[in-house]
């Protein structure tokens, strides 16, 4: 794979140490590279113009191995409700997490109420009665921890920005985007149907399964490095600029994010299960978990909850 930048050979890389392609804006010859990483099965992310993420992955060519099984418990009411309750409960149970360790030194009221919130919300997922009300219990959830990140964790030099949380969402589509290509990949190695969900069934802009998988995964591996990143001043005001087409992260900053996002990926996490593991572990864990609830091998799934600290 050859790298040219205003049509000046820059360096050359083996296409079998190529493990993920990031294609900025209208660069010349962007189709041709796509079309020759996802031949080779090589995940693209690709910017448009406006800052947009888009992911490509070639689409499967045969059917998943456990397809069939999937279809099954499709139709099995207990086992789609059990696994929609488990992935919301985990999600609210993340976010009210994080929330508690990126705020202890505030103590802001704004904080703990929406603790309270996410709580009650938790305290209600049993008796819901549609898997309707179980999404809008999460969106519920997710719109208040949103908020209270915006409001009350983000550094003072962000407060400039007054269209609402593009900062953080613009980061946030970046790690979700390269989330969601890994837990992809994960599905196909383990013979899932990514078309297959519990939750997202109607999923329109990412995979359902892979929809349902991020709301378990993405506030440990994505959430977390976002604030981390932000809160540190590793990526600050300076590295997002406002265009007519919307909000763009430096090419510096986006570098320094994908370089974060790989030791992100291989530091150590707590697993409720397997111990002490690593964030990418996690997502074959979770994938494997999941494959034995669908084969029958487990009768309960254990989603990835963050711990608490002492």
């Amino acid at each position: 794979l050859q790298v040219f930048q205003q049509q000046r050979f820059c360096f050359a890389v083996p296409l079998n140490r190529v493990n993920q392609v990031i294609v900025l804006g209208q660069q010349p010859w962007a189709q041709k590279a796509v079309n020759l990483a996802l031949s080779l099965e090589i995940p693209v992310l690709y910017f448009e113009p406006n800052g947009q993420c888009i992911e490509y992955l070639k689409p499967p060519t045969e059917p998943a191995t456990y397809l069939e099984a999937q279809l099954e418990r499709s139709h099995e009411i207990t086992f789609v409700r059990d696994m929609a309750e488990s992935l919301v409960r985990a999600q609210l149970h993340n976010a009210s997490v994080l929330l508690r360790q990126r705020s202890k030194a505030l103590q802001t009221a704004a904080v703990e109420q929406v603790l309270v919130l996410l709580g009650r919300l938790r305290d209600d997922l049993p008796p819901a009665p549609s898997l309707r009300v179980l999404k809008s219990y999460a969106e519920t959830g997710t719109s208040f921890y949103r908020a209270a990140l915006h409001r009350c964790l983000l550094p003072d030099g962000f407060r400039q920005y007054n269209r609402g949380l593009a900062p953080l969402r613009r980061l946030t589509e970046l790690g979700v985007a390269l989330l969601s290509q890994r837990i992809q990949l994960v599905l196909r190695e383990y013979g899932l149907d990514e078309e297959m969900a519990n939750l997202h069934c109607d999923a329109l802009v990412r995979p359902p399964l892979v929809c349902d998988f991020l709301m378990e995964l993405q506030m440990p591996l994505v959430d977390a490095l976002v604030l981390d990143l932000l809160m540190t001043g590793q990526i600050g005001p300076e590295d997002f600029v406002w265009l007519g087409e919307g909000i763009f992260l430096s090419p510096a900053a986006l570098d320094i994010f994908v370089q974060h996002w790989d030791q992100h990926l291989a530091a150590p996490i707590w697993h409720p299960v397997a111990g002490e593991t690593t964030h990418r572990q996690c997502i074959d864990l979770q994938v494997e978990a999941y494959l034995a609830m669908v084969l029958g091998d487990e009768v309960v799934y254990c989603p990835l909850l963050l711990r608490e600290r002492g």
